[in-house]
């Protein structure tokens, strides 16, 4: 923290907020996200010859735990650089600071979706069982993350499966911030196989939000677009 408070001006921590609601839970030391990332390269260079992977999992931890927003992209970056060290037992870990409000801004919940989340999954992706099961979660966050943490194999058909059906189980959610994280998983769905996201949408017709379905077929044709949205309009 030091290292931030450092390098912090008020100004960048009061211009921050422009980019969340007024019901996000964030706060701001005031630095800018190219500082954050030198900060933690400046920690990672100093301790990787002599912290542990447990050493790393802690101060972690313990940044991700902050209040403010600049701690925990630290926390979530270095933790990104040990993941493919980490065992299964990480995803639980990642569950209990979501649920318990340490990540409630879509900022730090789609950071360590993708950061660390992807590369635990692609690693361990017998957990992609476990990811399913956070769909009904009552944590908002929990749920963005399980959509989130798939795009980045999405975007190379990896998983579609899962995917899809992860998807399907979030459509009747009723947050904003929700409908958008499907409609951009489902997107990513499209690049390598487009042919079955039109048919996935066409088959859920209805139930798909509109905000979702927008994100979900930007990379259509303008016909094919305007069929969509035309076909999938609920009755």
């Amino acid at each position: 923290m030091a290292m931030l408070k450092g390098a912090a001006d008020g100004r960048v921590a009061e211009q921050s907020y422009a980019y969340f609601k007024a019901y996000d839970r964030v706060a701001f030391v005031g630095v800018r996200a190219p500082k954050v990332r030198e900060i933690e390269k400046q920690i990672f260079q100093t301790v990787r010859r002599s912290w542990s992977l447990s050493d790393s999992l802690l101060f972690s931890d313990s940044m991700i735990r902050s209040r403010y927003l600049e701690a925990k992209a630290v926390g979530i970056l270095l933790l990104s650089r040990y993941v493919r060290s980490c065992d299964e037992s990480l995803l639980a870990t990642i569950h209990g600071w979501l649920a318990e409000g340490h990540c409630s801004n879509w900022a730090t919940t789609d950071a360590l979706s993708t950061f660390v989340m992807t590369a635990l999954l692609r690693r361990h992706p017998r957990l992609l069982s476990i990811l399913r099961t956070w769909t009904d979660s009552e944590s908002l966050w929990v749920r963005r993350a399980a959509a989130v943490s798939l795009t980045p194999l999405a975007r190379r058909g990896e998983h579609l499966d899962t995917t899809y059906s992860i998807a399907a189980a979030l459509l009747d959610d009723p947050e904003d911030l929700m409908h958008k994280a499907v409609g951009w998983l489902l997107r990513e769905c499209g690049r390598t196989d487009p042919r079955r996201l039109e048919t996935f949408l066409l088959a859920q017709g209805g139930r798909i939000p509109r905000t979702a379905l927008r994100y979900a077929i930007e990379r259509f044709t303008p016909d094919l677009r305007k069929r969509l949205m035309e076909e999938t309009r609920g009755v």
